[in-house]
């Protein structure tokens, strides 16, 4: 039994910590990104930091903290002290950069709050090509197995990871098809309309203007259903035999261990910005969705992520 003197220092310690984390935040927040300024990225965490700011009644200050294509930012966010004042916003390259070698960090190193931004992963093709259909492309990649060339960005990118994915799904070799690395999306569709690749393996976003243009087509997204922005656009698992789904994506984290009403307030608190609209404002302009997940439900997402990307990886080794 313990003594009443020891029962009140425990209860006493017990209040100061319940009355702590009920008066968070006493004081200004941070939200680290992985990137530069300027970017999608980027965007999203001002707009969540506004948001949080109006909602929580503190300052909330966006810091850019880029390097190590990802790895600086993301570790910055895990080694921060779990107490909440300390938020990131950790991108789909926590799904792939420890299966790459370049990082021990992954999901397990954060407490999920709510995924931001998905951007679909997509086929598009020049609007003179031969392919018309989704079908026909897959087709002719299994019957003609390494002659056609498609592109989308890097090497080890996630639009090289899509392809890869599609392939699998396919049930043909990853060298079916030969990837061309480019610089980004904008080079890859470049390419395409000038015919050096056959298809693109980018986001119908990135292909917006050019698709208005007359100059490029969707012709699948890899979207689970056909909701959102490109309802229009086949959905690859839909409109062929073979279930693939794919995006990238970013998402509200903070460090791991932070209490749980805190965590618990955060979420409650980018449902109330979400509400807001500017989120969603922003993202349909830039041709990405957004699709809220919160607390153990973006947890189980980013576990299912991390697996998936980590077998697509192991596909390129």
């Amino acid at each position: 039994m313990k003594h009443p003197l020891q029962l009140s220092l425990i209860t006493a310690a017990l209040l100061a910590s319940t009355s702590a984390m009920a008066a968070w935040p006493e004081k200004p927040i941070k939200i680290i990104v992985p990137w530069g300024a300027g970017g999608n990225t980027d965007t999203v965490a001002r707009l969540v930091a506004e948001g949080l700011q109006e909602q929580l009644g503190v300052n909330v200050n966006v810091v850019n903290r880029t390097g190590g294509a990802g790895v600086v930012g993301h570790d910055a966010m895990a080694k921060a002290k779990p107490d909440g004042y300390t938020l990131g916003v950790a991108t789909v390259e926590i799904a792939m950069m420890h299966h790459q070698g370049m990082t021990n960090l992954n999901y397990q190193n954060y407490t999920p709050i709510t995924r931001l931004a998905v951007n679909l992963g997509g086929i598009q093709v020049a609007t003179n090509s031969q392919f018309k259909d989704i079908n026909q492309l897959t087709d002719y990649i299994k019957q003609h197995p390494g002659k056609l060339k498609a592109s989308g960005s890097g090497l080890n990118s996630g639009w090289h990871l899509n392809l890869i994915g599609m392939l699998d799904a396919m049930g043909v070799p990853t060298d079916s098809v030969t990837y061309v690395p480019s610089e980004g999306s904008s080079s890859a569709l470049m390419e395409l309309v000038s015919g050096g690749i056959d298809f693109t393996t980018s986001s119908p976003g990135e292909a917006k203007s050019m698709v208005e243009a007359g100059m490029v087509k969707n012709l699948a997204t890899m979207a689970e259903t056909n909701t959102g922005l490109y309802k229009d656009i086949p959905v690859f698992q839909q409109a062929t035999p073979y279930k693939y789904s794919f995006s990238t994506w970013n998402a509200l984290v903070t460090p791991a261990g932070i209490p749980h009403d805190v965590q618990e307030k955060l979420i409650e608190t980018m449902k109330t910005v979400f509400k807001e609209g500017k989120l969603q404002n922003f993202a349909t302009k830039q041709g990405f969705e957004v699709y809220p997940l919160y607390g153990n439900d973006l947890g189980n997402f980013m576990k299912s992520e991390d697996e998936k990307y980590g077998k697509l990886i192991n596909k390129l080794k």
